[in-house]
C-alpha cells in the first residue's frame, strides 16, 4: 500500500489550527472537522459583508452600485475615441438571415474626419446608426470615450444619444413649424443645463458660426437647401458632442453648395471637431483625413470610390476657383491690414470676418493655414497665437 500524499499547510489551516487546538492535516488527509470549519467560516464572512453593506447610508450603497456598474460597461481603457471590435450585425427578414456587417474593426481619434464610402448595400448605414447608438449589434463591441456602449440599455443609448453624438441627416431632419433658431435649441432644452437666456446665446453663437446669424429667424420652408443643412450642423453641436455623425452629408445638395458646405465641416474640424461621415460622393474624400471603403458589410483601407457626382471636368473646375478666392482671400487680408494700421495686436477672426463668407466658405485650405503662408512668405511681419496675430 502506498503512502499518503502529504497536503501542503495553508495560512488557512493554520488559522483552523490556531481556533481549535486541532490539526487540520492527518496522513495526507484533510481532516473532516478542518473542512466543516472552512464552510462556516465562508458563510460568517459573507454575513459581515451582508452587515457592512446594510450599515451604509443609501448614498454610499448607490455609489458602489455605480461603480460596478460602470466597470462592467467599461472593461477596457482605451487611448482612443471610438473603437470598433468585431463587430456583426445581422438582420431576419422572415426566415431568412442576412448580414450587414461581417467583422468590422475601426478605431477614431479625437479630430479625426473619416469618411466611409460604398456602394448601398455595403453596411455604410448599418455602422453609423450602431456608433451613433440608434441600433445594438448582434455581436462584437463598440466603446465611446472607453465605455462599452454595446451593452447599453434603451435609456442609456438615449442619454449617450443625447450628450455625446450629434447627427446631421442627409434631408435635414429640421422640424417645420420652427425657426433656426428653435431647431438649434431643441437638443439645448432636453440636456436641461442652460437657462432659457443662455440657450438663446448658444444656439445664436452656433448659428454665427456656420454663417446664418442673419437668418436665425426664417423657417426651414425660408431658407436653401445648403442653409438648411448648415442649420442641421449648428444643431449637431449643440450639446458639446464628443463625435459628429454626417449621414450623405452632401447627398441632396447640389455641386457648389455640397462644397460649401465640406468647406465648413473642414473648418470645423481643423478647430478639433470629429467627424464620421458615410457617402457616396467621392468629393467628401478629399476634405477627409481618412478614406475607408466598404464592400460586404466588410470595412478596407484605401479603395477610394471614383467620382459619382462630379466628372474630371467640374473637379478642374472647382479647383481652379478655389484657388481664384484664395488669392481674393489674399488681398481681402491686405485690404483689412491697410484698414487696421497700427495695431500690434489683431484677433484672427476679425481677419476672416471681414472677407464674404462665399469667399471664405470655397477656399482650397483653411484661413489660417492662409494667413500662416503670408507670414511665412514675410508678406505679414507676425506671430498666431491662439486666436491673436502679434504684429511685429
Amino acid at each position: 500500500m502506498s503512502e499518503s500524499r502529504i497536503i501542503k499547510k495553508t495560512p488557512e489551516m493554520e488559522d483552523y489550527e490556531e481556533e481549535t487546538g486541532k490539526l487540520a492535516i492527518w496522513k495526507g488527509k484533510v481532516n473532516k472537522d478542518f473542512k466543516k470549519w472552512q464552510i462556516k467560516k465562508q458563510k460568517d464572512t459573507i454575513k459581515k459583508e451582508k452587515i457592512e453593506t446594510l450599515s451604509l447610508s443609501r448614498e454610499e450603497r448607490k455609489q458602489i452600485k455605480t461603480e460596478l456598474k460602470q466597470q462592467k460597461e467599461i472593461g477596457k481603457d482605451y487611448k482612443h475615441l471610438i473603437v470598433v471590435e468585431n463587430l456583426h450585425k445581422t438582420y431576419l427578414l422572415g426566415t431568412t438571415a442576412v448580414a450587414a456587417l461581417r467583422g468590422v474593426d475601426l478605431t477614431i481619434d479625437k479630430g479625426d474626419f473619416i469618411d466611409i464610402m460604398g456602394p448601398s448595400g455595403s453596411g455604410k448605414t448599418t455602422l453609423l446608426n450602431l456608433i451613433g447608438g440608434l441600433d445594438t449589434p448582434t455581436r462584437g463591441k463598440i466603446f465611446l470615450e472607453g465605455r462599452n456602449i454595446s451593452m447599453l440599455n434603451d435609456n442609456a443609448l438615449a442619454e449617450i444619444r443625447r450628450e455625446r453624438i450629434g447627427f446631421v441627416f442627409q434631408f435635414y431632419n429640421l422640424l417645420p413649424q420652427m425657426t433656426a433658431l428653435e431647431n438649434v435649441m431643441v437638443p439645448l432644452h432636453f440636456s436641461g443645463k442652460l437657462s432659457k437666456r443662455g440657450k438663446r446665446k448658444k444656439a445664436l453663437d452656433l448659428l454665427r458660426l456656420v454663417g446664418l446669424e442673419e437668418r436665425s429667424h426664417h423657417a426651414p420652408s425660408e431658407l436653401s437647401g445648403g442653409e438648411q443643412q448648415r442649420v442641421a450642423i449648428a444643431r449637431a453641436f449643440a450639446n458639446d458632442p464628443a463625435i459628429v455623425i454626417l449621414d450623405e452629408p452632401t447627398g441632396d445638395l447640389d455641386s457648389k453648395t455640397g462644397i460649401m458646405i465640406l468647406n465648413l465641416i473642414r473648418d470645423l474640424n481643423n478647430k478639433g471637431a470629429t467627424f464620421i461621415s458615410v457617402s457616396h460622393d467621392a468629393v467628401v474624400s478629399e476634405f477627409a483625413s481618412k478614406v475607408y471603403h466598404m464592400m460586404d458589410g466588410k470595412l478596407t483601407h484605401e479603395g477610394k470610390i471614383g467620382g459619382l457626382k462630379e466628372t474630371e471636368t467640374m473637379q478642374i473646375r472647382r479647383k481652379q476657383e478655389a484657388e481664384i478666392n484664395k488669392e481674393k482671400c489674399k488681398s481681402l487680408i491686405f485690404r483689412f491690414f491697410f484698414a487696421n494700421q497700427g495695431k500690434n495686436q489683431i484677433r484672427v477672426s476679425d481677419i476672416k470676418d471681414s472677407i464674404p463668407n462665399l469667399i471664405i466658405m470655397n477656399l482650397p485650405e483653411h484661413f489660417n493655414d492662409i494667413l500662416a503662408e503670408l507670414i511665412q512668405e514675410n508678406n505679414i511681419n507676425g506671430i498666431i497665437t491662439g486666436d491673436i496675430l502679434f504684429l511685429n
